[in-house]
C-alpha cells in the first residue's frame, strides 16, 4: 500500500525546543508546511514546500448569514443552488444577480440538492421529503418516504432520482413522476452519499458501518469498500474512473447499526462563531474524529492515501490526478496531488467546508460551501486581495517575557502577535499588536503571558508579484518552574541493590566510594561480585530512592540531607547526586529516629538568580545498629531443670530467638507469652542437667535485624 508523506502536524522548536536549556531563550520556529498546517488559514496556500502566499480569489455570493449550508448544487447555466441548515432555505445564486431565497421548508435542513434539466431537487430533514422546483413555479413534494432523514441525491443518465435515506438506510430511485421504489435496504443506519461512477453507476455511501457500494445495471449491490469506520461520507470519480472516497471514523468505531452518527446530524446545530473569532479558537463535534481517504482503482483495487485528524465532508477531482478535500473543524481545503503529496490550498473563517459545486468531472473548482458561519464561496482566477494566516498557539509551559520576532517574507507581509493565559484564544487575550515592520527582529509587544500566537496579514499590491512567507521565529525566555519532588521511597533497613557492571562493594547503588571503602576490610577485595541490579542486605546501610519532575525539563542536582526527630537542624549527608537513590551509612549516628529530606535544584539549567530548588521530607527512619542484650539463668522447678532467657532491645521488639546445642542447627524458640511482639521477651528452654545448659548457645535478632549471639550461662 502507498503511504502518504507524513503530515503529522508539529511545532518545530529550534534547538529541538523543550530540551533547550531554561537558563537561555527558546526560539518557537513554524518553517515547513507540517508546521504551517498547524495553522488557521483564511485565505492563504500552504505549498508542499512551506511557503504560504494569498490563496485564490474567494466571494462571498451570500448576503445572508445561515447558520449552514450544507448542499451545493451547479446547473449547467451556471446558476448555484444552495441548501441551508437551521433555517431550511433553498437559495439561486444566477451570475451578477443577488440571492434569492426560491423556497422555505417545514423542515430546518436542505442536505442535498441536485439538478436536473429544468428541474431542481431538494431534500430536506427531518421528517425527510423530497421537493422539485420546475422554473419559476412553487416547490412542491416530490418524494415522501417513511424516513426521517434524507442525505443524498443523484440524478442517472436515464435521468432517474436515487435519493439516499436514514433511519435505518433505504435506497430508493424515484420516477419522473414521484414514484418510488426501494432499490436496497444496506445493513447500515443511513445512505449519506451518492455519486455515478465513469460507467454511469451508481455508488453509494452508507453511515454505521461506512461502505461503499457499486450498483450494477440489475440493481445489484456489490460493496467497493468497507472501511471499517463510522461513515463513508462522500465519492468522486476522475476521468480515468478511479474513485477517490473519504470516510469518517469517530475514534470508537464500535457504534451498532441503527445509532445515528452521522457527520451532518452531529453538526447541524453547530453554533456560529461570535463576531471576530478564529474558527480555530472553539471546540466543535467533530473535535475527536478523523478523517480518511481511499483511492480504488479500476480493477476494484483500494489503498488509503491520507489519513487526517481533519473531519473530511466532500471531495472533488481535478484535471491533473489530484483530489480537492473539503474538512473541518478549521474550514481547511486541501490538495492531494497524484504523487500524494498534500496542501492547503485555501481556509476559510468557518469551521467546516461542506460541499463543493465543481465543473464538469475532472474540472476547475467554482465554488464551495461552509458551515458556522454558512457561506457559499465563489472561486476566481486571481490570488485573494487580503488574506490572513494565523498560527497555532505557543504553550511556554509559564508565563514568559518575549523576545524579538522573525520572519522570511517577500512583499508586503504584516505580523502581529497577541497573548494570553487560557489554552484557546477568548476575550480575555490581549488585542492583536500593531504590526511589526522589522523582519530582522523586533521586540513582541504582547503582554506576558503562558501562551502566544502571531498572525500574518497578505496583501496584493498594486502590481508586481504577491506577498510569500516561508518562516518566523519567536524567541521567549519562560519563568523558570521550580522542580517537584514528588516521592521518597525508604527501603527496608540493610536492603541495598548493586550497581550494574561493577564487580566489588562499591556497586552498591546510592553507596559512595568513600564509604565502601571505609566498610572493607584491610586487604579483603570484597565478595564475589552478584548479578547486575540484584537486591542485597547490607547491616548498617539505608537505601533512599526519590522520583523528581522538572516542568522545564532542567537536569538536576540533589542533596540529602538528615534530622533527629525533634531536632530543627539539618545535617547534610551528601550534596551533588545527580542520581535519584543513596545509600546513608547509618553507623554514623547514634541509634534513634530521623527524618531525611531531598533538595533538587535546577542550578545547572539555570542562572544562580533563577535556580529554584523544591524539596520532601520522608517518613521517619527507625535507625537501631545496637543489637539486644541476653541473660541467662539455669533454674531447677520439680525434676525438671530449664535455662530461662531473657532479651532486652533499648529500642525495637525481638524478632526472634533461636537455639544451638552442641553446634547442632538453630532451633526456634517462642517467647513464654507465645509471641514476640516488644523490646523486652523472656524464654524458656527445657534442658537434661547443667552440662547440656552449658552447651547452648543462644541467637537473638531485633526487628532491625541486630543480631547477637552468646554461650548460655554467660
Amino acid at each position: 500500500m502507498a503511504q502518504l508523506r507524513p503530515l503529522a502536524v508539529a511545532v518545530l522548536t529550534l534547538g529541538l525546543g523543550a530540551s533547550v536549556a531554561a537558563s537561555g531563550p527558546t526560539f518557537w520556529t513554524i518553517a515547513t508546511s507540517t508546521d504551517f498546517l498547524k495553522g488557521t488559514s483564511d485565505g492563504v496556500y500552504v505549498s508542499l514546500s512551506g511557503t504560504v502566499t494569498a490563496g485564490p480569489a474567494l466571494t462571498n455570493r451570500l448576503t445572508s448569514t445561515p447558520a449552514q449550508v450544507w448542499s451545493l448544487a451547479q446547473a449547467s447555466d451556471g446558476t448555484i443552488w444552495a441548501g441551508t441548515g437551521g433555517d431550511g432555505r433553498v437559495l439561486r445564486l444566477r451570475n451578477g444577480q443577488p440571492e434569492e431565497t426560491v423556497f422555505t421548508a417545514p423542515e430546518a435542513n436542505v442536505f442535498a440538492i441536485a439538478v436536473s434539466g429544468n428541474r431542481v431537487f431538494a431534500a430536506t430533514s427531518p421528517e425527510g421529503k423530497v421537493y422539485v422546483i420546475e422554473g419559476n413555479a412553487p416547490a412542491r413534494v416530490f418524494f415522501d418516504p417513511q424516513e426521517k432523514y434524507i442525505w443524498a441525491l443523484a440524478v442517472d443518465g436515464a435521468g432517474r432520482l436515487w435519493v439516499g435515506a436514514g433511519n435505518p438506510a433505504v435506497l430508493y430511485r424515484v420516477a419522473a413522476d414521484g414514484t418510488g421504489t426501494a432499490i436496497y435496504k444496506p445493513p447500515a443506519a443511513h445512505v449519506v452519499a451518492l455519486t455515478l461512477d465513469a460507467n454511469g453507476r451508481m455508488l453509494a455511501g452508507t453511515e454505521s458501518p461506512g461502505r461503499l457500494y457499486r450498483f450494477d445495471a440489475a440493481d445489484k449491490p456489490f460493496v467497493l469498500l468497507d472501511s471499517g469506520l463510522a461513515e463513508m461520507r462522500a465519492a468522486a470519480v476522475d476521468a480515468s474512473g478511479v474513485i477517490f472516497a473519504a470516510a469518517v471514523g469517530k475514534g470508537d468505531e464500535s457504534a451498532a447499526a441503527g445509532e445515528s452518527t452521522s457527520v451532518a446530524a452531529t453538526l447541524a446545530a453547530a453554533p456560529t462563531p461570535a463576531a471576530g473569532s478564529s474558527a480555530a479558537a472553539a471546540p466543535t463535534a467533530s473535535a475527536t474524529r478523523r478523517g480518511v481517504l481511499y483511492r480504488i482503482a479500476t480493477d476494484n483495487t483500494w489503498e488509503e492515501i491520507w489519513n487526517t485528524p481533519d473531519v473530511i465532508y466532500d471531495v472533488a477531482t481535478q484535471a491533473d490526478g489530484g483530489v480537492l478535500v473539503a474538512s473541518g473543524p478549521e474550514g481547511r481545503l486541501y490538495k492531494v496531488d497524484r504523487n500524494l503529496d498534500v496542501s492547503l490550498l485555501t481556509g476559510v473563517d468557518a469551521r467546516q467546508i461542506t460541499r463543493f459545486a465543481p465543473g464538469a468531472r475532472g474540472g476547475a473548482l467554482t465554488a464551495f460551501a461552509t458551515a458556522a458561519p454558512g457561506r457559499v464561496m465563489t472561486v476566481g482566477t486571481g490570488e485573494q486581495a487580503t488574506a490572513r494566516y494565523i498560527s497555532s498557539v505557543r504553550d511556554t509551559r509559564s508565563v514568559a517575557t518575549w523576545g524579538l520576532v522573525r520572519w522570511d517574507a517577500t512583499g508586503p507581509v504584516a505580523l502581529s502577535t497577541r497573548s494570553g493565559n487560557t489554552e484557546r484564544p477568548d476575550d480575555s487575550w490581549s488585542d492583536w499588536s500593531p504590526a511589526y515592520t522589522r523582519a530582522d527582529g523586533e521586540p513582541v509587544t504582547s503582554p506576558a503571558a503562558r501562551y502566544l500566537q502571531w498572525r500574518a496579514t497578505f496583501t496584493r499590491p498594486p502590481s508586481g508579484s504577491g506577498s510569500s512567507l516561508t518562516s518566523v521565529t519567536v524567541a521567549y525566555l519562560a519563568r523558570n518552574t521550580r522542580p517537584i519532588v514528588s516521592s521518597i521511597t525508604v527501603h527496608p533497613p540493610g536492603v541495598v541493590f548493586q550497581r550494574p557492571y561493577v564487580n566489588d562493594e562499591s556497586a552498591i547503588a546510592g553507596l559512595d566510594d568513600s564509604s565502601a571503602d571505609s566498610r572493607r576490610p584491610p586487604g579483603d577485595p570484597g565478595p564475589p561480585t552478584p548479578a547486575p541490579g540484584k537486591r542485597m542486605l547490607q547491616k548498617g546501610l539505608q537505601t533512599l530512592a526519590w522520583k523528581a519532575d522538572d516542568e522545564d525539563d532542567d537536569h538536576l542536582t540533589f542533596t540529602v540531607q538528615y534530622r533527629r526527630e525533634g531536632d530543627s537542624t539539618w545535617h547534610d549527608l551528601k550534596a551533588g547526586l545527580t542520581d535519584s537513590i543513596f545509600v546513608w551509612d547509618t553507623t554514623t549516628v547514634a541509634d534513634g529516629r530521623y527524618v531525611a529530606r531531598v533538595l533538587a535544584s535546577d542550578a545547572p539549567s539555570n542562572a544562580a538568580a533563577r535556580a529554584l530548588v523544591g524539596d520532601r521530607e520522608s517518613d521517619l527512619i527507625n535507625i537501631d545498629n545496637t543489637p539486644p542484650v541476653i541473660t541467662t539463668e539455669v533454674t531447677r522447678q520439680g525434676n525438671t531443670m530449664h535455662l530461662l532467657v531473657r532479651v532486652r532491645d533499648a529500642r525495637n521488639p525481638i524478632q526472634k530467638v533461636e537455639y544451638s546445642k552442641d553446634g547442632g542447627a538453630w532451633e526456634l524458640v517462642y517467647p513464654v507469652d507465645g509471641l514476640a511482639d516488644s523490646p523486652d521477651e523472656r524464654y524458656d528452654i527445657v534442658v537434661a542437667n547443667d552440662r547440656e545448659a552449658s552447651q547452648i548457645v543462644i541467637r537473638a535478632t531485633d526487628l532491625l535485624l541486630n543480631v547477637v549471639s552468646q554461650p548460655a550461662g554467660r
